[in-house]
């Protein structure tokens, strides 16, 4: 890919510029991603490109459709997993949110450091683990 287009360029579809990073940055999974289906490939790679825009892409029948086979299919493994391989996924987000976190607060540090847009409000927003579906977050003594 030659041209990419950058955060600002998401800022139509996202609520802040840490936001719109964190958008970009799932494009650039979805386009890289061996894994990942050849239609949504495409609309990342479209996107990324700036021949497609980010809203025009949600809006389009075939990538919403696309997405929705693909949370369908992550639906159906997950229902499929045992326990203990539900036991290890948890503890994979758990880790991962815990460095998405930790990604997010070092932005925020250096946006503030350098005067780049959003350095004047925290860009790190940290999640409730509570918020996270029950799938996918450890039981707490809580629950």
């Amino acid at each position: 890919m030659s041209k990419e287009i950058s955060d600002r360029d998401l800022m139509d579809v996202a609520d802040d510029p840490a936001q719109a990073r964190r958008l970009h940055k799932a494009l650039r999974t979805l386009a890289d991603n061996p894994q990942v289906d050849g239609t949504l490939k495409e609309m990342a790679r479209e996107v990324l490109s700036g021949r497609l825009g980010m809203r025009e892409a949600l809006g389009s029948g075939a990538y919403l459709g696309a997405l929705g086979d693909r949370m369908a299919e992550l639906r159906r493994a997950d229902e499929r997993l045992t326990p203990e391989e539900r036991a290890a996924q948890e503890e994979r987000a758990r880790r991962w949110f815990e460095q998405q976190s930790d990604e997010q607060a070092q932005e925020a540090q250096e946006d503030r450091e350098d005067g780049t847009p959003g350095g004047d409000r925290p860009a790190a927003v940290r999640r409730d683990p509570r918020d996270v579906p029950p799938a996918y977050r450890p039981p707490s003594p809580r629950d």
